[in-house]
């Protein structure tokens, strides 16, 4: 077993500690600047890390007022003016530092031998999480997605097995993209809800997350066409990859136990073609039938309490200069006498108050109850009415199709023909509408959760044509018991 490995050691013993000092927004900040600058999208990679340049986007940061307090304070109670040598000495200083706790090590320019700087390993990866907490410019839409529908097409073109094993990893990254999207609005919601302790409503945020996160990004993945289009076609690379012959599985297991050796640890004798298509098939179901539907309700819930804090900003106003300000704060300073003088003299006015239906728009008297107790009305069912409700209840049921059912008809199917266990979708029969129904939703229904357990569907590479429609087609093949 090797030794585990240290991080607070040598030069990274106190590697948090220049975050931790009044100027940690300034020093946060200079990070990220620097991973933008070296690292980020708009890097300059001909141009070195040199000590003036760092000095130089130190003093960029400071220059702006969000930080120039905190970094400059002592400066500014001194004198009231910062004078350029203190922005200065306040640039060597955090320089100093950062090389001191492991952020920034010496380099040699590699071309001409000239003393730069750049960031340590541990440095690059936190002052990276720094800037992508800032930055939604690396995220697309469905960009894990597509990438390992991609991966496989590529696997299959090229028998690369790195191409799998890209898959595998891009279709881990799709739950935690969901899972970052859903903790964004729960963050949003505790913002909102502390925004409105403070009698202020969050319509920045709101206003951003409409225009920014849902109408450029979040849109397209919570589209059900979308989701299911990209998952269907993942499926059936990965059906086509378990369809490969166990001579070419075994070579492709062996290259993949090669270029990944964690995979001996979690195989336990499987194929480790069959367990990473086995993986992908669950990331996906996991993404698209457990996160993005708890990403629909968490946005679901912040639109509806900002829609709720909305209504009743723009109907109830509780500032101390309204009227029921005004009469909150007399009752709070008042003696217990004056405080029931108060609440009686309210409980008059009130008395007179009718009761209203704001989403209606009804208003109730006590008169109107009244007549209402009073009346009988004879209600009457028309003939046309229940066959319009009849209708309509035929017409919803028409293509609702019962899994169970449609697997019990496709095994007795199966024992009737002459294949060893499998079936395709051109022999079904197409002679009425139920038949067409099945063979549309036999695909879907195999590669159900109950379904798989019992059934596989190989997409072939023909299509088929009946009076109905024209599709791919498929075998549907049980699976030994």
């Amino acid at each position: 077993m090797s030794a585990p490995t240290v991080f607070f050691q040598g030069p990274r013993e106190h590697f948090f500690k220049p975050l931790s000092w009044q100027d940690r927004e300034a020093c946060a900040a200079v990070l990220r600047q620097l991973h933008e600058r070296v690292h980020g999208p708009d890097a300059d990679y001909a141009e070195a890390l040199t000590r003036e340049l760092v000095l130089e986007i130190i003093q960029q940061v400071i220059a702006q007022p969000a930080y120039r307090t905190g970094a400059l304070s002592q400066s500014v109670a001194a004198s009231g003016i910062v004078q350029p040598q203190a922005e200065r000495d306040y640039a060597l200083n955090l320089l100093r530092v950062l090389k001191e706790h492991g952020w920034l090590e010496d380099h040699k320019d590699p071309i001409n031998l000239q003393p730069t700087l750049k960031l340590t390993r541990a440095g690059k990866a936190f002052s990276e999480a720094f800037a992508e907490l800032d930055n939604a410019r690396h995220k697309t839409r469905q960009r894990n997605m597509r990438s390992a529908r991609k991966a496989l097409q590529a696997f299959l073109e090229n028998r690369d097995e790195d191409e799998l094993l890209d898959a595998y990893d891009f279709a881990s990254h799709v739950v935690q993209d969901l899972q970052e999207d859903i903790e964004y609005f729960r963050l949003l919601m505790q913002t909102l809800t502390r925004e409105a302790l403070t009698q202020k409503l969050a319509w920045d945020e709101f206003n951003d997350f409409l225009e920014r996160r849902f109408g450029k990004e979040l849109s397209s993945r919570l589209v059900a066409d979308s989701v299911d289009r990209h998952r269907s076609q993942i499926i059936e690379l990965l059906d086509m990859v378990r369809s490969w012959p166990e001579p070419q599985r075994q070579a492709v297991d062996g290259a993949l136990r090669q270029r990944a050796t964690w995979l001996e640890g979690v195989l336990e004798g499987r194929s480790a073609t069959i367990w990473l298509c086995k993986r992908i098939e669950d990331l996906i179901d996991t993404a698209c039938q457990v996160k993005l539907p708890m990403l629909r309700s968490e946005m679901h819930n912040y639109v509806r309490r900002f829609t709720s804090l909305l209504r009743q900003a723009l109907s109830l106003d509780y500032g101390a200069e309204s009227p029921m300000g005004r009469t909150l704060a007399g009752i709070k300073t008042s003696t217990t006498v004056e405080r029931d003088a108060w609440l009686n003299a309210l409980a008059q006015r009130l008395s007179t108050t009718e009761i209203r239906l704001p989403t209606s728009g009804l208003r109730w008297t006590q008169r109107d109850r009244q007549e209402l107790d009073g009346s009988d009305i004879d209600w009457h069912i028309l003939p046309h009415s229940r066959l319009e409700a009849a209708m309509r209840r035929a017409e919803a049921e028409a293509f609702v199709i019962s899994e169970d059912f449609l697997l019990a008809q496709l095994q007795d199917l199966v024992k009737g023909c002459e294949m060893n266990g499998s079936l395709r979708l051109s022999d079904l029969s197409m002679g009425d509408a139920p038949d067409a129904l099945r063979a549309l939703h036999a695909v879907g229904a195999v590669r159900s959760a109950q379904g798989k357990a019992h059934w596989t569907a190989h997409k072939l590479p023909v299509k088929f044509e009946t009076p109905v429609f024209v599709a791919d087609d498929f075998e549907l093949r049980r699976r030994e018991p």
